[in-house]
Formats: structure tokens, sequence, C-alpha cells
């Protein structure tokens, strides 16, 4: 377990009329140039107001999908803005100025009055955040009084909004970060006395394959769905059509199933369909996949296995859709495997699901209100189960 040596209510202390800097995660799923889930920014909430009820000032740092230390108007916060002033009830103001090149953030932020929020713009528009150049976490620091870090999605990463400025700052966790910490300490607490289970989907093995292997260790059984399945299937030999695949991760997912052959359990039965843009499917076994399928689904046989599996544990792990969620019917097996956290009859059993793409496809099955736990993070979530350290957590404990 890993416990923080400061708390949110220190931060609280020092609130009153100060300009607070706050590292939140507003980075929102958008569709065609719609927002289509606020979980992220809905759950900072709190944390905001608690400060702006302290006579605050906020200075709120954030990024947005993975610009790589360009300016991509797509990729501009300015979209967050509606949405945040909604919420609030109060004007928000924006800086997209050049931090480095320009004097009028320091000029807003002077201007700035108790009860007012600023939001910069994308912070990896600038390469020096993903570098945690000391430089720009300097500047970063001296736009505020404190910081506050209530972006645990983004505290696997050694960045200069999330460590850096912790090194010039007085530095505290956020509510909600504590409160991911807390959940996610109760998941690790004696996963090798209490029957554990995890599922993992989404598209790619080789972001996750270190976190398979290691949770592999941790957890009793791991149900392996998604796109990442088909690589699986394909390392025991399976024919896998024209699925999406990563034939580069075989040899690696052939030796992890070898490993592990008594804990991973994949499709037994697919949904598939010939052609991405006919709505017509079936459920075939694994075994009669022909070459022009395409997978899109866990099949019937295999989300009984995968419900009838977690029914056997007290603690369930999920990250990943099971299946092309986004397009219906193939939300059907993350649907009706999900709907375990509602039925599960004993009450000693926890769940916790983390990641964008998960949130997004709980809420859709509807069944998203029955987990005991939802984290914000995806790739901190997972790490964290791992047992790796967190850079974000280990400068505030500094």
């Amino acid at each position: 377990m890993v416990n923080l040596k400061k708390n949110f209510e220190d931060a609280l202390e020092f609130a009153n009329n100060k300009v607070c800097i706050i590292r939140c995660d507003l980075n929102l799923p958008i569709i065609d140039g719609e927002v289509t889930d606020f979980t992220r920014l809905d759950k900072v909430l709190p944390t905001l107001k608690m400060l702006l009820a302290r006579n605050s000032k906020i200075l709120l740092i954030s990024h947005l999908g993975r610009p790589k230390g360009k300016f991509d108007e797509n990729l501009s916060l300015k979209i967050i803005i509606p949405h945040l002033e909604k919420r609030l009830g109060k004007n928000i103001f924006f800086a997209k100025e050049d931090l480095m090149k320009s004097n009028e953030i320091e000029n807003k932020i002077r201007k700035l009055n108790v009860g007012d929020v600023l939001l910069i713009e994308n912070i990896r528009f600038y390469k020096q955040e993903e570098q945690n150049e000391v430089s720009f976490s300097k500047k970063l620091a001296s736009f505020g009084d404190i910081y506050i870090n209530e972006s645990f999605a983004s505290s696997h990463r050694a960045h200069s909004s999330i460590t850096g400025i912790s090194t010039f700052l007085p530095s505290f966790p956020g509510k909600l970060f504590q409160h991911e910490l807390k959940n996610l300490n109760y998941i690790i607490k004696n996963l090798q006395t209490a029957p554990s289970i995890a599922v993992l989907g989404g598209s790619k093995i080789s972001t996750k394959i270190e976190i398979i292997e290691n949770l592999s260790k941790k957890f009793n059984k791991l149900l392996i769905g998604g796109a990442m399945a088909n690589t699986f299937l394909s390392a025991e030999g399976y024919k896998i059509g024209k699925s999406l695949n990563e034939p580069d991760m075989i040899s690696k997912a052939k030796l992890i199933l070898k490993k592990f052959k008594d804990k991973i359990i994949i499709p037994q039965d697919v949904i598939v369909v010939t052609s991405t843009e006919n709505e017509q499917n079936e459920a075939v076994d694994v075994k009669n996949i022909s070459e022009n399928h395409i997978i899109y689904d866990i099949g019937p046989k295999t989300r009984k296995e995968f419900y009838n599996q977690i029914l056997k544990h007290e603690k369930l792990l999920w990250n990943g859709p099971l299946g092309f969620f986004e397009k219906k019917p193939f939300d059907n097996g993350t649907n009706y495997v999900s709907s375990i956290v509602k039925n599960h009859r004993n009450k000693s059993f926890f769940s916790i699901a983390g990641g964008g793409d998960t949130i997004s496809a709980m809420k859709n099955s509807g069944n998203i209100e029955y987990f005991s736990f939802l984290s914000t993070a995806g790739g901190a979530f997972l790490e964290f189960i791992e047992g790796k350290s967190l850079p974000g957590i280990e400068i505030l404990n500094n």
C-alpha cells in the first residue's frame, strides 16, 4: 500500500486569497468536435468548489490528446470552457498566449480576483512539458502560490506539470487524487488471499504486454477480450481473418500464454462481420474464423464463461472494452459481462474500473453506477496496480 504524507485538507489551509495551481485532467473524449463524456471534468468539480469557497484564485493546467509539443487547433482546451462555465456558474478566463515568450499570462494572473478561474491552453503544446525541463517547470511555478495535483491519471509521467513544478512550490494532493489512491490501495490489499480477477480489453497489447504479465502474477484469473485478444488467438494458432491484431507481439503473447496457461482465459467464440460497412454479423467458434472475417466482439459462449468466472471472485479489476462497443450491437459482450457488478450477490465483492474508454463503455452499458469505484486514470491506474512507483506520488511525499 502507498500512503500520502500530505492531504487536501492541508492545501485548504493555505488557499485563502492565494493563486492555486491545479493540475487536473480535462483530457475528455471528443468526437466530431463534440465532447462525448464529462466524467473527468465532473469529478474535479468538488475540489474546485471547495477551493473557491476558501477565497482562492484558481489556475488550471491540463492536457488534451497528444499534440507532441506542437500547437494543434483540434486539441485546444477552449472547447472545454463553456462546459466548465456551466458547471461552475461563472466566466472562465483563458490563457492561450505562449507561456515562455509572453508576459500576458502574468498580467492576467495579477488581475485575478478572489473566486476567478484561469485556464491555461493545452500544456502539451509545449515540448518542455514532457521533457520536464527545469526552466519550464520553474516558469509554471512562478504563476502561483501553491500546487495541487488533481490528475492521478497523469501521475505516472515525470512531466513538468506533474513533478517539475513541485520542486518549486508547496505541493499537495487533490481531493479526487486522495480518493483514487484510497480505492486503488483497497483493490491491491490482500490480493493473494482474496479471490481476484482482472478483465483486460481494448485494441493493443503492445502498450499493455508488461501489464498483462505483471497482473498475471497478482490475480487468480485474467480475462482477455477486445482486439488485443485477436493477437492471443493468433498466438494459439487460430486464424483471425482480417481482424485488427499486432503480428509483432505474437511471439510475446505465446510466451505469456505458456507461462500463465492456468490463469489467462481468451475467447472461445467471437462475433464477426465480413466488411466494416456490413452490419450483418454472426457468432462463430474461434476454430471457424474464415479469411474474410473481422472480429468485432466476444461471442455468447465467451460472455457466459467470463461472467461465471467473475462470479467466483471477490475482487474485480476492469480495464478496456471487450468489443467495438461504440457501434451496436457490438457492445453486447461488454454489456453482458459487466452486468455482473449489478447482479453479484456477494457482499464482499469489490469492483473497480479505470481508463477513458472503459468509463465510456460502462456508461454505454448502463452498469457504471454499480461499480464500487471508477478510476479516471488509465495507464497510471494499471501501473499502480502492477506495483510500480508513480512519479506524481513520489514527489508529493518528498
